[in-house]
């Protein structure tokens, strides 16, 4: 299996502190902003799940606008921010990148490794990018230099777990399609990703991709009347996580400042969800996802 599992999503942001103040007040774990050497961007992340469920969040700003302009990852995080941020990028875990560059040029794709250091000089990951015309947004693959379980048990010494906020693991992500068919079709032939299950409602048709313990969805109109036919195709802002407690959950957000939906049904059948709006969340909604 080429692809382990949805390792992390990147959220642009204009200022660090000021995107990663909501989501602390919500009572999540964030680490401290680290700089990225060579890059003149930084970041700040929370942990959710375990195994092939741990995912994380990214909020990525810019710290240093002279270096970012001088090398493609700056460049890239200034049009983003410039542009409004947003939730911009998906990044998928593999065993091995050289395995994973074998396979890919077989199916047709190049990929360019390139190695991601801290600004102590401790190396993160190795991360390549993929075409952004197949997937129709920008998604990128990653390896650690360790193994999941250990990886997990350094992040929970380190206390990246000691949420305040009840949130389990990150349930699904979403991303709007005007091709659903041609959409599967890359995912399956390309990453080996295969759908495994299709909701279809009125308004929207979503085909469901698993990876590890999560889902991304691939949304198209049913019709024209559709509230996403319009959109352009692209990730959703938008993390679902599970909760266990979903009236619970909503209460407690309000408690805390933000402002989450009334509960309400699910699209996905046997939950309930609400949703903390982009505009209170440095330009990322947070569902609320309840299995009953």
């Amino acid at each position: 299996m080429l692809i382990q599992r949805i390792d992390h999503v990147q959220v642009a942001v204009p200022t660090l502190e000021a995107a990663a103040e909501p989501f602390r007040r919500l009572g999540l774990a964030l680490t401290p902003i680290t700089a990225h050497s060579g890059t003149g961007t930084a970041n700040t992340v929370f942990f959710v799940g375990e195994g092939e469920g741990e995912f994380y969040l990214e909020l990525l700003g810019i710290v240093d606008e002279a270096e970012a302009a001088r090398n493609e990852t700056g460049r890239r995080v200034l049009r983003q921010v410039a542009s409004g941020g947003s939730l911009r990028r998906l990044l998928l875990n593999v065993a091995s990148m050289r395995e994973a560059a074998r396979t890919l040029s077989r199916r047709g794709v190049a990929i360019d490794p390139y190695e991601v250091f801290a600004a102590d000089g401790r190396r993160i990951s190795v991360a390549a990018v993929l075409p952004a015309e197949g997937p129709g947004f920008e998604v990128a693959l990653v390896e650690y230099p360790e193994e999941l379980a250990a990886r997990f048990e350094r992040h929970a010494r380190a206390g990246l777990f000691a949420h305040s906020f009840p949130l389990k693991r990150l349930d699904h992500l979403a991303a709007i399609t005007h091709d659903l068919d041609g959409a599967t079709r890359w995912w399956a032939d390309v990453l080996g990703v295969a759908p495994v299950g299709e909701i279809v409602t009125p308004a929207i048709l979503i085909r469901q991709l698993c990876m590890g313990d999560a889902i991304l969805e691939l949304l198209a109109p049913a019709s024209s009347a559709s509230p996403i036919a319009s959109r352009p195709a692209g990730l959703a802002s938008m993390v679902a996580y599970e909760v266990a407690d979903l009236d619970g959950a909503t209460a407690l957000a309000r408690e805390r400042g933000l402002n989450p939906s009334a509960p309400e049904p699910g699209v996905i059948p046997g939950t309930r969800r609400a949703t903390i709006p982009a505009s209170e969340l440095s330009g990322l909604s947070l569902q609320l996802l309840e299995y009953v």
